[in-house]
């Protein structure tokens, strides 16, 4: 049986040739140019495009926000819908999932008391405004005062008397 530096015809002072894999000293030299000129471009700042383009984006986006369309995301010129679509369909079912979550983990009271509280902070917040009315003070009311207000006056009321 022959043997291994026999069998495959290298003697055993033979070195074996191993390809280079890394990178040569002018790739070294060209990534050092090419990275010291994107760091002083950094350093230079945006360009006057690229603050205009910025500006324009930060001017629509803050208009959005003031007319209450801030919450919604619109896809701009150079986002795909389809990125937006995947989005929506992420956050129903995040919804589902913590709708389910909430039946499982709550008893029914208590879900039924946070959805009740998730009522009302919604009206507070969207729904209602708030009802202005006239209230007479004592001495227009006709002199005649309800027992309401004949001693005590709830926190944080003035008396309008003196």
């Amino acid at each position: 049986m022959p043997s291994e530096p026999e069998a495959t015809g290298n003697a055993p002072g033979d070195a074996i040739e191993t390809p280079d894999v890394g990178p040569t000293d002018a790739e070294i030299e060209a990534w050092a140019q090419h990275e010291r000129q994107r760091r002083e471009s950094w350093l230079r700042g945006p360009t006057q495009a690229q603050k205009s383009d910025w500006a324009a984006r930060e001017r629509g986006r803050r208009l959005a926000e003031l007319s209450g369309q801030g919450s919604a995301p619109r896809a701009s010129s150079g986002e795909p819908r389809l990125f937006l679509v995947q989005r929506y369909a992420r956050e129903a079912q995040l919804a589902a999932e913590g709708a389910f979550s909430l039946m499982l983990n709550l008893s029914m009271r208590e879900m039924f008391d946070q959805l009740i509280q998730a009522g009302r902070d919604w009206e507070q917040e969207y729904a209602s405004r708030p009802v202005r009315r006239r209230i007479p003070l004592g001495d227009q009311a006709g002199g005649v005062m309800s027992d309401t207000d004949s001693g005590s006056e709830s926190p944080g009321t003035a008396s309008q008397t003196s």
